[in-house]
């Protein structure tokens, strides 16, 4: 059997009436083979333990059989590739849980290293301090060869993979759409750099729109790819940031939270989980010296991840333009719109270079969001 007439299996037994995703990964840890499953009898399903009655004949439907066809030509129309539960591609972290899906489309490319991601969510409503907490882990989760997984969705799950990408490190999009329909529309830039630089990936077939349901769907896969959770800011009890937590736990994964100030509803959400028991963490280094041992990787061998007021060396060519055009303290200042207009960075960018300056202590804000470098004795 070729992997196209393979693929079409799978697709059909997605769409098998009766047949839900925990029960398609028993009958394939049973079988073993797609194909075996639907070559198998009757007397053979009953098994194992769960699977109802009459499951061959929802196997044979022909309507079944006529939209696999049509939705994997969708599929090699646009360039997507399907990674079914059996391929050797498919996440190792995403199959432990207990309802993978049994298919998944994806745009852009998965890799080994990817097993060593951590998701990084939060509100799409957030302050200026979330903001720079998550570019800072984002920025900093790339930095230690950790991918970043999110949701691609506006606030925090945007900027925490903008800034992995501005630190050129990987990040992978798990879309609640299909993988061909960007949602929000404005970050079609972003679906394209990730797509280029890391993974899109869904389990709705293609064209599927982002209607409300499939979002607390899709947020088990962002916590099953990854070893970790870390909310960054949540300001909704019902927030889908703690809907993911909540699958983190259930999935045996760990979870993080930022800290925030007593009595901010801001900070409500994420103190009440670091109450708790999650782990209180304030940059990537916290997050790294907890994942690493289970990787074979002892904490002290871990150096910090920059020094405060040294500039790094391993900048982008963009990274250095941008740098070598804020002043001096004697020189005066600079303000953000000059820096993109001589730069020729985008805003969001030039936003997020300017963050890691920052934490870095190379440069500070002053009044009137004008930037120049720090002194070197304050």
């Amino acid at each position: 059997m070729n992997e196209r007439e393979k693929n079409l299996l799978w697709l059909r037994l997605m769409e098998a009436e009766g047949v839900g995703r925990i029960s398609i990964k028993k009958l394939f840890e049973h079988f073993r083979s797609v194909g075996k499953i639907f070559s198998a009898k009757e007397s053979e399903f009953a098994k194992v333990e769960g699977i109802r009655s009459g499951i061959c004949k929802a196997l044979k439907n022909r309507a079944h059989r006529e939209w696999a066809e049509a939705e994997l030509e969708k599929a090699e129309k646009i360039g997507a590739k399907i990674i079914p539960l059996d391929s050797p591609d498919y996440p190792k972290n995403l199959f432990e849980i207990p309802d993978p899906p049994p298919v998944i489309y994806l745009q852009g490319t998965l890799q080994k290293e990817d097993e060593r991601a951590v998701a990084v969510v939060g509100s799409r409503n957030y302050n200026e301090y979330a903001e720079v907490m998550a570019r800072r882990i984002g920025s900093g989760l790339a930095k230690f060869g950790i991918t970043v997984v999110s949701g691609m969705a506006r606030g925090i799950d945007s900027l925490s993979q903008t800034a992995a990408l501005d630190a050129r490190g990987r990040t992978i999009a798990v879309l609640g759409s299909g993988v061909d329909v960007i949602y929000p529309p404005e970050l079609k830039d972003l679906y394209e750099r990730i797509i280029a630089q890391g993974a899109v990936l869904s389990e709705f077939p293609i064209g599927t729109g982002p209607s409300a349901e499939n979002f607390p769907q899709r947020n088990r896969i962002i916590s099953g790819l990854s070893m970790g959770v870390v909310v960054v800011q949540a300001n909704n009890p019902r927030s889908g940031a703690l809907i993911t937590a909540r699958l983190a736990l259930d999935q045996g994964r760990n979870l993080y939270a930022v800290p925030g100030n007593a009595g901010s509803v801001w900070a409500k959400e994420t103190n009440r989980l670091i109450k708790q028991g999650a782990m209180l963490v304030e940059d990537a280094e916290d997050i790294a010296r907890d994942v690493f041992p289970s990787l074979g990787i002892k904490p002290e061998e871990l150096g910090p991840l920059f020094k405060k007021g040294e500039k790094p060396a391993d900048l982008t060519f963009e990274a250095e333009r941008l740098y070598s055009l804020i002043p001096e303290p004697e020189e005066g200042s600079v303000e953000m719109d000059q820096l993109i207009r001589k730069s020729a960075t985008s805003a969001s960018q030039a936003q997020s270079l300017l963050t890691e300056f920052e934490l870095f202590g190379l440069i500070e804000k002053l009044p009137g969001g004008k930037w120049r470098k720090k002194p070197s004795k304050q």
